[in-house]
Protein backbone atom coordinates (compact mmCIF):
# COMPACT_ATOMS: atom_id res chain seq x y z
CA UNK A 1 0.00 0.00 0.00
CA UNK A 2 1.37 3.41 -0.93
CA UNK A 3 1.26 6.41 1.39
CA UNK A 4 -1.39 7.92 -0.86
CA UNK A 5 -3.53 4.78 -0.52
CA UNK A 6 -3.06 4.82 3.26
CA UNK A 7 -4.05 8.49 3.36
CA UNK A 8 -7.21 7.85 1.33
CA UNK A 9 -8.11 4.97 3.64
CA UNK A 10 -7.64 7.15 6.73
CA UNK A 11 -9.72 9.95 5.22
CA UNK A 12 -12.45 7.44 4.39
CA UNK A 13 -12.47 6.35 8.06
CA UNK A 14 -12.63 9.97 9.24
CA UNK A 15 -15.50 10.69 6.84
CA UNK A 16 -17.40 7.65 8.09
CA UNK A 17 -16.91 8.88 11.67
CA UNK A 18 -18.09 12.34 10.61
CA UNK A 19 -21.27 10.85 9.17
CA UNK A 20 -21.92 9.20 12.53
CA UNK A 21 -21.13 12.32 14.60
CA UNK A 22 -20.63 15.47 12.46
CA UNK A 23 -20.15 17.84 15.41
CA UNK A 24 -16.81 16.25 16.33
CA UNK A 25 -15.29 16.58 12.87
CA UNK A 26 -16.22 20.06 11.66
CA UNK A 27 -12.72 21.47 11.96
CA UNK A 28 -10.93 20.30 8.81
CA UNK A 29 -7.73 22.21 9.63
CA UNK A 30 -7.40 20.33 12.91
CA UNK A 31 -8.01 17.01 11.15
CA UNK A 32 -5.45 17.96 8.49
CA UNK A 33 -2.82 18.71 11.15
CA UNK A 34 -3.51 15.35 12.79
CA UNK A 35 -3.14 13.58 9.45
CA UNK A 36 0.05 15.50 8.69
CA UNK A 37 1.70 13.85 11.71
CA UNK A 38 1.47 10.54 9.82
CA UNK A 39 1.47 11.70 6.20
CA UNK A 40 4.09 14.45 6.18
CA UNK A 41 4.87 14.14 2.47
CA UNK A 42 1.72 16.25 2.01
CA UNK A 43 1.29 19.81 3.26
CA UNK A 44 -1.41 20.63 5.81
CA UNK A 45 -3.13 22.70 3.11
CA UNK A 46 -3.07 19.74 0.70
CA UNK A 47 -4.57 17.49 3.36
CA UNK A 48 -7.21 20.08 4.19
CA UNK A 49 -8.17 20.29 0.50
CA UNK A 50 -8.50 16.50 0.27
CA UNK A 51 -10.63 16.44 3.43
CA UNK A 52 -12.81 19.29 2.14
CA UNK A 53 -13.41 17.44 -1.13
CA UNK A 54 -14.42 14.27 0.73
CA UNK A 55 -16.71 16.19 3.12
CA UNK A 56 -18.38 17.97 0.18
CA UNK A 57 -18.83 14.70 -1.70
CA UNK A 58 -20.64 13.28 1.33
CA UNK A 59 -22.62 16.45 2.07
CA UNK A 60 -21.01 16.81 5.50
CA UNK A 61 -20.76 20.15 7.33
CA UNK A 62 -17.33 21.67 7.89
CA UNK A 63 -15.82 24.88 9.23
CA UNK A 64 -13.23 26.45 6.93
CA UNK A 65 -12.58 29.29 9.38
CA UNK A 66 -11.74 27.26 12.48
CA UNK A 67 -8.40 27.72 14.21
CA UNK A 68 -6.08 24.82 14.85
Amino acid sequence: MTENDALREQIYRLAAAAEADPETTLNLKSLAVQLWANFDEFTVDDLEDILRDEWRARGLPFNDNADI
